[in-house]
């Protein structure tokens, strides 16, 4: 008898049965999201993370662990990162 695959679903079902399970969740997807977005903005601009952190004062490894979902930027920060790129920061709540 073959095993059933564990989807997705799944996992959502039984790990998100608690409300701090969900907020925890709900905040790793947000670094998640916030560090990707970094990172896609750094590498369309043909910027190395060197580059990034000269223009933001702070070290390579920061942008580092920013785009690894390690270090979680302020608002400050987030400013900062908007401007380097010319975009504006977009805040929503859902």
């Amino acid at each position: 008898m073959r095993k059933k695959e564990y989807t997705h679903e799944d996992f959502e079902k039984e790990f998100l049965k608690t409300p701090q399970r969900r907020k925890a969740y709900a905040d790793g997807v947000t670094k998640l999201l916030i560090a990707h977005k970094i990172a896609d903005l750094r590498e369309f601009a043909h910027m190395t993370q060197a580059e990034l952190a000269k223009k933001l004062h702070t070290k390579q490894q920061v942008i580092s662990r920013m785009e690894k979902d390690l270090y979680k930027p302020s608002l400050t920060t987030l400013e900062k990162i908007a401007h380097v790129f010319g975009k504006r920061l977009d805040i929503n709540f859902i």
